[in-house]
């Protein structure tokens, strides 16, 4: 019976890997980027070319800095088409190439995007490429000055709690006229990437093919391409830092007090603050103080004439001041150019807990400050932003001062227009005269923290639910001693895991997220990616403190939907009385390594081609039963009912043997601290009750738990305290009920009575 059922397990293992395997992936399509040939030859179809350029005839050679092909139609030129891996070195959130086929015309707008290639961890958890697909279509028409603003809808309690229906997956304060873009339904990031993707790399191709000069009429246009590194004093010493320092002295002088903004008396010669300024849209500034991921997320969403400047300090004076985000404009600081003085709206400013420039000064205050394209403020010429001191004078009012702070970008930094018109050259020959091509590509960055925010009641939700798991593991002592609460709250727990995490929220951990995590090791990947998704990183981040102490135990036992669906599926056989198939010990210990040969299989496949390891993950039935409901196609959804049903007659049968997640889990959990489960020294020798009482196994002929197969069900803890079970109990109970008590009748005892005559 057992051999015939592993058979047909097999078998349906089999004939669904096959269709995985064989069949059109969802995940990626054509095949990986060969290093050193354009993309875009590689990936063009026919019908991709008449998605996006319609009607054309001719592509011409790609070539050029950075890479694109000339697009015909009777026999003139309408456009560019690049790939976006080419220009942006563009990347997903599993850390693979993620690349897009996009088309430009000659007046800057986007004519189509097609996505043709991506290794999306989500598009394995359920999120059809259609939605992929539909969401790159969305760009047609799009203006590339224009910035983009993706939208994430929010769930109807988040939308009661935060009074909005969505709100803005990125930081940085938007544009009004800003393009809006909803984001893919569970598949945040990836939207986010992808809209970085194309935003990013039609600007560096319009760039440098002469088609998106300013929208306004300037002398000259900043260079927001070219990048050279370098580090803070050397910025500063070129002029792209501008660096003002204010003694306590400097006050004094003019406003004739002791002390600047009421403070005591100090020397004259101390340090008030240190202030900075430093114009960010220019590529070979911004990139050196943002850093690359945080300079591209600021500046792809906004539209291609707005500016960044970014204002720093340090010391004791505020240029921020207190409540500064309540008012209307920011008061301490404003910049005046020419004839024209610029205050500076609080809604265009977000501040920054820190910069990534290399060998920066300390600093107490930054912020960044955004300026619509098309406004009073232009960056190429000179200005001086204001500093407002305020202090008491010397007749006893309060009064201010200004010190003023120079800024000219440096020529190094900018282009001039007129220049690349004079020559009468055409665009498509503008490029030739480029001597540099794009900057350095990286991942682009996402403000997690936004995402968060959209996500109010379920943190709170999980934050509450795993601390009680806390308290329940921690006081497991407590609930095994009482067996009916220890069932209630084994029951309750599951439901809620299986119901709410699972099929509600949609947050089960797959082995694809232990292996991206293995390769952040390994490559340049941010770790910020992982907190995009809050319910998985808040598991992600208890399973690995889980692992410390109780190993793999913590997430298999008690956090996994799928498992919980296969316990409850078991206590419900139980209840009925289905017979429970017993596996041989010599045939468990063969079987439970098939889940670590599964997991190893499939890291080592994933360094190797991550589309055949995405593939090879496809073992994993969470997609269907968990994320999609059982609601897909029918072969996927046979092969999570088999495995479902094969727990009815052996509990936990997936998670036991072929699970390559708990495989991976049980690995690294070998790094368990401590041994929270009891066991008696008879345990083992002359009693082997337990071992009996574990459903899945775990605990060895010897009486030792094996940690690495435990799913903590606790079952064994309560047997162990069961004076009516356990024998060693049922022994102490004897002699403890045997012994007679001692009554405290010092009476008797005076009497010379017997002691137990007393008793009696």
């Amino acid at each position: 019976m057992i051999g015939s059922w592993l058979k047909a397990v097999a078998l349906g293992c089999a004939v669904f890997l096959a269709g995985s395997l064989g069949g059109p992936s969802a995940r990626a399509m054509g095949d990986e980027p060969v290093m050193g040939r354009d993309t875009v030859t590689q990936y063009l179809t026919p019908a991709i070319l008449e998605m996006i350029f319609p009607g054309s005839e001719k592509v011409g050679e790609v070539g050029g800095v950075p890479p694109s092909a000339a697009v015909y139609k009777s026999g003139r030129q309408v456009g560019y088409l690049f790939s976006t891996w080419d220009v942006t070195q563009s990347k997903g959130f599993s850390d693979r190439p993620l690349i897009l086929l996009v088309g430009l015309d000659l007046g800057g707008r986007i004519t189509g995007a097609r996505l043709v290639h991506h290794s999306e961890p989500m598009a394995m958890l359920g999120v059809p490429d259609e939605e992929f697909q539909r969401f790159a279509e969305n760009y047609k028409g799009l203006d590339v000055r224009t910035g983009v603003d993706v939208v994430v809808k929010l769930s109807s309690s988040a939308s009661l709690a935060l009074g909005q229906e969505n709100f803005s997956a990125r930081g940085a304060p938007g544009t009004t006229d800003a393009a809006k873009m909803d984001a893919i339904s569970r598949a945040t990031t990836s939207s986010l990437l992808m809209s970085d993707a194309i935003v990013r790399g039609a600007r560096i191709i319009a760039r440098s093919r002469g088609i998106l000069p300013p929208v306004r009429t300037r002398a000259a246009r900043l260079d927001v391409d070219r990048f050279a590194p370098a580090n803070w004093p050397e910025l500063e010493a070129a002029g792209a830092i501008a660096h003002l320092r204010i003694l306590y002295g400097d006050v004094t002088e003019k406003l004739g007090q002791a002390g600047a903004d009421g403070r005591p008396a100090v020397a004259p010669d101390a340090l008030l603050v240190d202030f900075y300024v430093a114009l960010l849209t220019p590529a070979g500034i911004g990139v050196n103080i943002l850093g690359k991921t945080w300079y591209d997320q600021y500046t792809t969403d906004r539209s291609a004439d707005d500016q960044i400047m970014l204002l720093a300090a340090n010391g004791a004076y505020s240029f921020l001041g207190d409540g500064w985000e309540h008012g209307d404009v920011l008061d301490w600081v404003e910049i005046v150019q020419g004839e024209t003085t610029i205050r500076l709206p609080t809604r265009q400013i977000k501040t920054l807990p820190f910069v990534h420039a290399e060998k920066p000064p300390d600093l107490t205050e930054r912020a960044l400050v955004f300026f619509p394209g098309g406004g009073e403020f232009d960056p190429t010429r000179p200005f001086q932003v204001k500093l407002l001191v305020t202090g008491a004078t010397t007749v006893g009012r309060r009064g201010f001062v200004s010190f003023g702070l120079p800024y000219h970008v440096p020529d190094a930094y900018v282009l001039q227009a007129a220049a690349d018109a004079a020559g009468g050259r055409r665009p498509d020959e503008a490029k030739e005269s480029r001597a540099d091509g794009p900057p350095p590509a990286a991942r682009t960055g996402v403000n997690w923290m936004d995402i968060w925010r959209g996500h109010p009641v379920k943190i709170t939700i999980l934050t509450l639910a795993l601390s009680a798991l806390t308290v329940i593991l921690f006081l497991q002592n407590f609930v095994t001693r009482r067996p009916r609460l220890h069932r209630w709250i084994r029951i309750g727990f599951l439901s809620w895991t299986l119901v709410w995490l699972g099929w509600y929220a949609g947050a089960q951990l797959t082995v694809v997220n232990v292996i991206a995590d293995i390769h952040s090791l390994f490559t340049d990947s941010r770790w910020d990616f992982v907190l995009v998704d809050p319910l998985i990183a808040i598991l992600s981040v208890f399973t690995l403190a889980g692992l410390f102490l109780w190993g793999r135990a913590v997430f298999c036992g008690w956090l996994c939907p799928f498992g919980a669906l296969q316990e409850l599926v078991s206590m419900a056989a139980r209840r009925l009385r289905v017979r429970q198939v017993s596996i041989p010990v010599a045939l468990h210990e063969r079987l439970i390594a098939v889940k670590y040969l599964l997991f190893l299989g499939l890291v080592a496949a994933s360094f190797f081609s991550w589309d055949l390891a995405m593939s090879g993950a496809e073992v994993e039935p969470f997609k269907t039963a968990i994320v999609l409901r059982f609601m897909t196609e029918w072969p996927m959804v046979s092969y999570a009912l088999a495995l479902t049903a094969a727990s009815i007659f052996v509990e936990r049968f997936y998670c036991r043997f072929m699970c390559p997640l708990g495989g991976g889990l049980s690995i690294f959990g070998r790094v368990r601290m401590f041994n929270w489960l009891k066991r008696h020294p008879e345990c083992g020798t002359r009693c082997r009750i337990c071992e009996t009482v574990c459903p899945v196994g775990a605990i060895k002929r010897s009486g030792e738990i094996d940690m690495n197969e435990c799913f903590y069900c606790l079952d064994c803890q309560v047997t162990y305290s069961d004076d009516r079970t356990c024998p060693p109990m049922i022994a102490r109970r004897k002699r403890r009920t045997e012994r007679p008590p001692v009554i405290g009748n010092t009476a008797g005892l005076s009497t010379g009575t017997p002691l137990q005559e007393q008793r009696r």
